[in-house]
């Protein structure tokens, strides 16, 4: 396969992947680690990061760029909080909190490039929000799922665990009165 380089008659590589991680450590590495291999392949990279946790623009060679999305949103809205890390409830507010901020930054990003530049966005699976972007400004999008199959798994019982009434957990911020409607949002993300 002839890199990004190659096939524009030896000129510098201007094709772009975009990419957006969720700013947890299991996701951010998957992703980063992906977009080294584009990159190894002559592409440019734009990571979105959230504001916190974010990736060290220093640790990449040029072709990398990091557009932080959301600098006003403050970090205790996007980090699990509680004695049980309410992880679920924070992917949660990360999708609603940053869906503008990502809107603005993306189409931003996507004005300064060369018409045709991005070939496409790269999410992490929960970030569904950021998919809405996506095909509101006509980016494909491949989605990377970064858990393991044990992961997998537990998410095709949900339906199950719902249906004997043992989820959602009463008395958490993410208890429903339509359980049906709670596993369907959950094993959507799959």
């Amino acid at each position: 396969m002839a890199s990004a380089a190659e096939s524009s008659g030896g000129a510098t590589a201007t094709r772009r992947v975009l990419m957006f991680p969720l700013p947890f450590q299991g996701h951010l590495n998957p992703m980063l680690q992906l977009a080294d291999v584009l990159h190894a392949r002559g592409l440019r990279v734009t990571i979105f990061h959230a504001a916190f946790n974010a990736p060290d623009p220093e640790r990449y060679p040029a072709g990398y760029r990091f557009v932080p999305v959301g600098a006003g949103v403050p970090t205790a809205d996007l980090v699990p909080t509680g004695s049980n890390a309410d992880f679920a409830g924070a992917v949660l507010r990360i999708n609603e909190r940053l869906q503008a901020p990502f809107q603005d930054s993306l189409r931003a990003v996507l004005e300064e490039d060369e018409e045709g530049a991005a070939v496409c966005l790269v999410l992490d699976s929960n970030l569904r929000g950021m998919q809405v972007v996506a095909d509101r400004l006509g980016v494909p999008t491949l989605v990377l799922r970064t858990a393991g199959a044990a992961c997998l798994v537990a998410f095709m019982a949900f339906p199950a665990l719902c249906d004997k009434g043992l989820l959602p957990p009463q008395g958490t911020s993410l208890y429903l009165t339509n359980k049906r409607r709670y596993c369907y949002e959950i094993i959507s993300h799959v």
